[in-house]
């Protein structure tokens, strides 16, 4: 590895670390990427699976969906000639044994959301948890149940904690590029870091991959950069400049010492949180939720169950399931996020890599169809899992804003003396924490701010 002097260091090959980085290269600096892990992409992460001779299905183990029309990834989706998909189908709701119109839960809770902005309104200045929130409203168990489990899922959140005011920005933010509009990249969602380290590359940028850093050293002129080497030998890289954009977990664990110490970004780190979620797909032989007949259900679940797109469970554990629609790929996803992802991410540690977690899964899904949990495992073909909150440079799936801490995000965006730069999409101050889309707009924003010091 060179230890010649760079222009910018950049900590962490994931999307908001590419963006910047090619921007930062295109611009005529440069530039090295140093990324802990042997592959691009961070918490983007496709795996190929085979389904035996010249089929395959691409399985995301981290993020999956692109929401709405945001612009930032719609540019790189074009210009690296991906293809995506819109969501489409039916969507349904099994809760405590029975069946409802997943479209029609969802306008009973729309009401309940709609009025985040007006309770805000009312606190006068305060925030408040969306828990508190809640308990204004008169609703009744099974819709609370349902409106807590879409706010935990989505957010990977506990409503005990999350804010009132970052949901409504969220909401702002959502609305403005369509969000109720789901896509997916039809060959994997790591087509997007993919090309971006290759753009990045092609300008003449240095990716270095299992390469974890542990300390950056740092004065107003120089950053210096200590990492591990593949062969388990330290290394050091030197550079003007240095974007960090690590996930916000691995900043709250401190599991990267900065010397002298960035007191302020640590406090301001700490008091957002890394939300958990627990994501398990499962690949089938066939697609049985589109085939098996229900006894005694609702007029038309049969029919929309052949459309299935998202299935809710609000009452048991995964609370959250959705399929390829409208591709036919017999795959079935398992997502729960917030305190059941933590009861789940428990199964995932346990022994046996996670059997546990795949039982409780399969446990769920015999419930639902009414069958046994033999015919449901003999349909199986293979499952796959990552630990998000266990894997050491993630430590989580992704951020939220507590109550009273919106200002939070803003403060990680302030360089450090002008040679520290922060991005990611714990650092998004739009309202779109969590997101992809967050990572590139915020990666680009650091690479902008150390070019206009050129």
């Amino acid at each position: 590895m060179s230890a010649a002097p760079y222009d910018v260091l950049v900590v962490g090959a994931g999307v908001a670390g590419l963006a910047a980085g090619r921007l930062l290269a295109e611009s005529g600096m440069t530039v090295a990427v140093l990324e802990a892990r042997d592959r691009v992409g961070g918490r983007v992460w496709t795996r190929e699976v085979s389904l035996g001779g010249s089929n395959a299905v691409p399985v995301e183990l981290g993020a999956e969906f692109i929401h709405g029309l945001p612009p930032e990834t719609n540019a790189v989706v074009h210009e690296a000639g991906l293809q995506t998909y819109e969501l489409r189908g039916s969507s349904l709701c099994f809760s405590n044994g029975h069946w409802a119109d997943g479209a029609e839960q969802q306008k009973k809770i729309e009401p309940i959301l709609d009025g985040l902005k007006e309770f805000l309104a009312q606190q006068r200045g305060s925030d408040a948890t969306f828990a508190e929130f809640l308990k204004t409203k008169s609703v009744d168990i099974a819709t609370a149940e349902t409106v807590t489990n879409y706010i935990e899922g989505f957010n990977a959140a506990d409503v005990n904690r999350i804010g009132i005011a970052a949901l409504c920005k969220q909401q702002q933010a959502e609305e403005a590029i369509e969000a109720d509009r789901v896509f997916r990249v039809r060959t994997g969602y790591s087509g997007i870091p993919n090309y971006l380290a290759r753009q990045f590359k092609r300008a003449g940028g240095e990716l270095f991959l299992s390469t974890a850093v542990h300390k950056v050293a740092w004065n107003p002129a120089s950053v210096t950069v200590e990492a591990r080497h593949p062969s388990g030998e330290n290394c050091m890289m030197h550079a003007r400049r240095a974007v960090i954009t690590v996930p916000l977990g691995v900043l709250q664990a401190e599991a990267i010492e900065f010397a002298p110490p960035l007191n302020e970004i640590l406090l301001n780190a700490k008091r957002m949180i890394m939300g958990s979620a627990v994501r398990l797909v499962l690949i089938f032989r066939k697609r049985f939720w589109s085939e098996w007949q229900l006894s005694s259900q609702p007029s038309g679940i049969d029919a929309a169950l052949k459309s299935l797109s998202f299935l809710f469970t609000p009452s048991l554990l995964p609370g959250t399931w959705w399929t390829s629609f409208p591709d036919e790929s017999a795959v079935l996803t398992a997502w729960a996020g917030g305190p059941k992802a933590k009861r789940l991410g428990q199964l995932i540690a346990a022994k046996e890599g996670g059997e546990a977690l795949l039982n409780q899964c399969l446990d769920t899904l015999a419930m639902v169809f009414d069958r046994s949990l033999a015919d449901i495992k003999g349909l199986l073909l293979s499952w796959h899992v990552h630990d998000w909150d266990g894997d050491e440079y993630s430590r989580g799936a992704y951020s939220y804003v507590p109550v009273n801490a919106l200002d939070a995000p803003l403060k990680l965006t302030c360089p450090v003396g002008n040679t520290l730069f922060f991005a990611g999409e714990h650092t998004d101050t739009s309202g779109h924490w969590g997101t992809v889309h967050a990572a590139l707009a915020t990666g680009r924003l650091a690479a902008r701010r150390v070019l206009a010091l050129k």
